[in-house]
């Protein structure tokens, strides 16, 4: 018996609304996220992969603040109304495309498969007791000029998140020590998230 629930636990999931929602059910979205992560960006041509890493906090309905700690320290913090950097700002007021980056960005950060699926083709499956994977295809013209697949891993959080480029890049973000009950936002934090 538990070889046949193991079994069934490995088998790709369609797209559908059941599968999806047990997975959305695995995943623990608490109001606040924090965490530390790894970045290897692989460009199509170069033998090696840039490699960065941080730190982010995720507020729920308000954004992510992602800073860069290595190679270079650089900050980076996206609303649902803007990406602003060190140097930089953008405004989905003069910029509509910014409300589409931030969305998919916070979407794919907080492992929101409901928000995605309007924009993507779903699959997945579910490995071991708590453990899951997903396949995100474009269904936009606009989207697939950008990505080919991305892909999800996780359990009660996103663990891994990998973009696969169409012009042949592909970026890989691990997550680790995600904190159970993280600190509220600074007021640094905070002011960046306005």
């Amino acid at each position: 018996m538990k070889r046949r629930h193991l079994l069934l636990a490995t088998l790709p999931l369609s797209a559908t609304a059941a599968p999806l929602a047990e997975i959305q059910q695995r995943l623990h979205q608490p109001a606040l996220a924090r965490g530390r992560f790894e970045q290897d960006k692989r460009l199509a041509g170069f033998a090696k992969p840039l490699k960065s890493t941080g730190d982010y906090l995720l507020v729920r309905g308000k954004g992510v603040l992602w800073r860069t700690l290595t190679p270079f320290a650089s900050q980076l913090a996206l609303t649902r109304d803007a990406i602003r950097a060190d140097h930089f700002q953008l405004d989905a007021g003069k910029e509509p495309s910014v409300r589409v980056v931030t969305g998919l960005m916070l979407a794919l950060l907080d492992g929101n498969l409901a928000a995605l699926q309007s924009q993507f083709e779903l699959s997945g499956s579910l490995r071991g007791a708590q453990g899951w994977q997903a396949e995100l295809k474009p269904r936009e013209a606009a989207l697939a000029r950008l990505f080919q697949r991305i892909e999800l891993e996780g359990d009660r959080q996103v663990r891994r998140i990998q973009l696969f480029e169409a012009q042949g890049d592909q970026t890989l973000i691990r997550f680790d020590e995600q904190q159970r009950e993280p600190a509220a936002p600074n007021e640094e934090e905070a002011r960046r998230l306005a």
